[in-house]
């Protein structure tokens, strides 16, 4: 008897959501937020190089069962809270704010990404344990590889 195919939405028979997060929609993001994955997943086989259709349908998975996911949004959250006044001032006065934006911009950027490290690392696992031959090598899908 076949499982019902809740989590895969590049593979045959998916019945799982096609909002919300998702694991590697892009060869060089681990996780995004998603409207419509079905989207993503038919962008994919009219667009991509035949080459690499198989190994990014394969990949594609919903994360609504990954324990990290529920941590993400609210650091998302405060990610865009605490960048939107950056940019608006930014605005503001853009020729002389230009080096003083892009420090802040880079600290705040570096600080997110130090506190979202342990967030992808349960991603990953979660991905890995559900995909054990997933291309992903770190930073990026890697072409090539058999799904």
């Amino acid at each position: 008897m076949n499982e019902a195919n809740i989590l895969f939405p590049g593979r045959p028979s998916y019945s799982g959501p096609t909002s919300g997060m998702f694991g590697l929609l892009h060869h060089d993001q681990l996780y995004e937020s998603s409207d419509d994955v079905m989207e993503r997943v038919a962008y994919v086989r009219r667009e991509k190089p035949q080459n690499e259709v198989a190994i990014r349908l394969h990949n594609m998975i919903y994360l609504g069962g990954c324990p990290a996911v529920a941590k993400h949004a609210p650091l998302d959250a405060d990610y865009k809270a605490k960048r939107a006044p950056l940019y608006a001032d930014y605005e503001a006065k853009r020729d002389q704010l230009d080096a003083d934006y892009k420090a802040k911009r880079d600290s705040l950027d570096a600080d997110y990404k130090a506190k979202r490290a342990p967030l992808d690392a349960e991603i990953l696992a979660y991905i890995r344990k559900h995909i054990p031959d997933c291309a992903w090598n770190g930073r990026e899908l890697v072409f090539g590889a058999k799904p």
